[in-house]
This record gives structure tokens, sequence and C-alpha cells, in this order.
């Protein structure tokens, strides 16, 4: 995995998601409401671990992934925000969930603005997708405002 990857925003320190943040990511899970779109009651620790195994070999693999969301003071850790290649569709995906706490305050949309802002200049990507649940009206919202235009054949594209 590189290590050495980091985004830097004004509030955010993102870097590769490891087996390190599991227990963290598990209990930003394990709130009902903020994984009601990303697979709920599903999302047993077992689950976690094997998901957050899968986007470090990710990292391996393709060079990004899912990345921790740190806050930039205090190093608290808020959620994930990155890129998922999806194999069977042959495109990326930006994805994030954050904890409850750390949701309303332009965090999601400011570390998924970064990952964009990456996806183009060094991947060279000319779109990726986001696929958002239909009723999660929030994450559509900010998907909006980061200039994401709905796509009926794969979802949101910028």
């Amino acid at each position: 995995m590189n290590r050495k990857f980091e985004l830097v925003t004004p509030r955010l320190v993102l870097s590769p998601l490891s087996i390190e943040h599991t227990d963290e990511l598990a209990r930003v899970y394990a709130d009902p409401d903020v994984a009601r779109y990303v697979g709920g009651d599903r999302l047993t620790p077992e689950l976690v671990e094997q998901q957050v195994a899968a986007f470090a070999t990710e990292w391996d693999e393709r060079g990004f992934g899912q990345s921790a969301v740190l806050d930039a003071s205090s190093g608290e850790f808020l959620g994930r925000i990155g890129l998922h290649y999806w194999e069977n569709w042959d495109e990326v995906e930006l994805g994030y969930i954050l904890a409850k706490s750390a949701q309303g305050k332009g965090y999601a949309g400011e570390g998924a603005q970064a990952w964009i802002d990456w996806a183009a200049a060094a991947e060279g990507l000319d779109y990726i997708i986001a696929n958002i649940h239909p009723d999660n009206a929030a994450s559509i919202r900010m998907a909006g405002k980061l200039g994401f235009d709905f796509d009926g054949s794969s979802g949101l594209r910028v």
C-alpha cells in the first residue's frame, strides 16, 4: 500500500484506509442512520473487516482507493471518502460516508472534491461515477454541487 499517499484540504487529511482503521469505521457504521444507505444491518464487524481489507487490496493493486478522513486539527477519524474501481462496469466510483457528528459541515464535499481533482490530474480520468441510493437526498444534493449529472445507465457522472 502506498502509505505516503495523502490528500490534504484546509480541514482534512485523506490517507489510505487500512486495517488499522477497521474499528473506527465499524463505529461509524454502527449508527443505523449513517449505515442505512450503505448496507445497514449487514455491516457486521466481520463484514467491515472484510471491506477494509478489500479497500487495502485496491490501494495495492490500483494505487488509489478509499481514504480515511481525518480532522486536520485533531486527527479525529471522521469516515471514509475515495475511489473504487468496479470491474464489472469498468468504471471508477467516488464513494463517501461520514460519522453523523461530521455530517452537515461540508467535509464530504471538501474531501470528495479533493478526490475528483486528483482523479483528473493524476489518473487522467475524464469522468467518475457516484452510485447513490435514490432515497439519500443529502448525497444526491452534494453530488449535484460537485458537478455530477444523472446518467440513467450508471448513476451520476462528473
